[in-house]
């Protein structure tokens, strides 16, 4: 079936993409004040600084002046600058959940169930779509600084094609695992809070679960002083969040997201084709990892609200520090309790609207 001629079909693709061309815009006009505008003023702002600091009589390094308005086209050009990043994040996690969320919430698969449309042109077109999404802004934006550079030779002093290019690919590269993580919560989920919820939760998983556990330990005396750590910084580094770091650590680790990409995508089309029409609305799609689910969610309350109980009652307590233990055991239960009792009601409840 993955060696036919690729299924696009242009009408889903209108529909697809009509529902997400505001977040399109509205991130390519993000990105026109936060980089491009800076970027092709740049020789503009430098000579009007320069010139400001003539008439005012304000002595100046001319050299430093120049290398400081270069420097700051650099980091308007930075990959890793944390505008790029929060886009980079909550863009693919937004377009997904409108994409498959919003759809099962509003029983769209329904209606398209009944059509002409195969599974694969759904998903694909979704993909598609996503895909476009995530590279149009940065491509435009991308053009009209190569066409400025283009007019403007004084603008080469600042930047380059090379640049430019560079940090459009490192964008849309950046995007591509976190766009294959949302995509497999969208076919995992039947619900768009659920989607957003689960979604986030488990991007931040890595980091957060091992400081939960590395917190319970201390406060149980149990701290090992490396191990943790170790495994702790290994398992963030190969998360989704990882990517981020890929600069940092060599050609291995562009090649690891890039394949970590593909696969989350390939497996997202598994889960996507095996979706039931009549579980879209409810929290889950597959009723197999529903306990699962309770089961996660459990641990991580209790693990939570252990720290939390220590925190509030060992300031409302004299010497409540000799009841650590204590505190943390019914945090544990309590937790517990909480955790199962949300999840189990957060799956009985859109079971019942489904």
């Amino acid at each position: 079936m993955y060696l036919k001629t690729l299924p696009f079909n242009k009408n889903l693709f209108n529909k697809d993409f009509k529902m997400i061309k505001p977040i399109v815009i509205f991130i390519a006009i993000i990105i026109f004040f936060s980089a491009t505008l800076p970027v092709t003023t740049s020789y503009n702002q430098y000579k009007e600084r320069l010139e400001s600091y003539k008439k005012d009589g304000i002595e100046f390094n001319e050299k430093e002046l120049l290398q400081w308005r270069i420097n700051d086209v650099h980091y308007s050009l930075d990959a890793t600058r944390e505008i790029y990043i929060f886009i980079s994040i909550l863009a693919p996690i937004v377009m997904a959940i409108i994409l498959f969320g919003e759809e099962k919430r509003r029983k769209t698969f329904e209606v398209l169930s009944t059509m002409p449309f195969t599974r694969y042109e759904i998903f694909f077109n979704k993909l598609l779509v996503s895909l476009v999404a995530i590279i149009l802004p940065f491509v435009i934006n991308s053009l009209i600084m190569l066409l400025a550079l283009g007019l403007s030779s004084n603008l080469r002093i600042f930047y380059s094609a090379r640049d430019v290019l560079l940090w459009c690919i490192k964008i849309i590269y950046q995007q591509m695992p976190v766009l294959g993580f949302s995509f497999l919560f969208g076919a995992l989920t039947g619900t768009t809070i659920a989607q957003f919820i689960l979604t986030g939760i488990f991007l931040v998983f890595p980091i957060g679960f091992f400081t939960l556990i590395s917190d319970n330990l201390d406060y149980w005396g149990l701290k090992l002083p490396s191990a943790p750590g170790v495994v702790s910084e290994k398992f963030v580094n190969y998360s989704i969040l990882g990517v981020f770091d890929s600069p940092y650590h060599g050609a291995k680790y562009y090649i690891y997201y890039i394949v970590l990409s593909i696969i989350l995508i390939f497996l997202s089309k598994i889960l996507f084709d095996k979706n039931k029409v009549e579980r879209s609305g409810e929290t889950l799609e597959f009723e197999n990892i529903e306990t699962f689910f309770k089961v996660g969610v459990s641990i991580c309350f209790a693990l939570l609200m252990g720290i939390m109980f220590v925190w509030i009652f060992e300031d409302l307590f004299y010497n409540g520090d000799r009841f650590r233990s204590v505190f943390l055991v019914l945090g544990y239960v309590v937790g517990g309790f909480l955790g199962w009792l949300l999840s189990n009601w957060s799956i009985k409840l859109n079971r019942s609207k489904a």
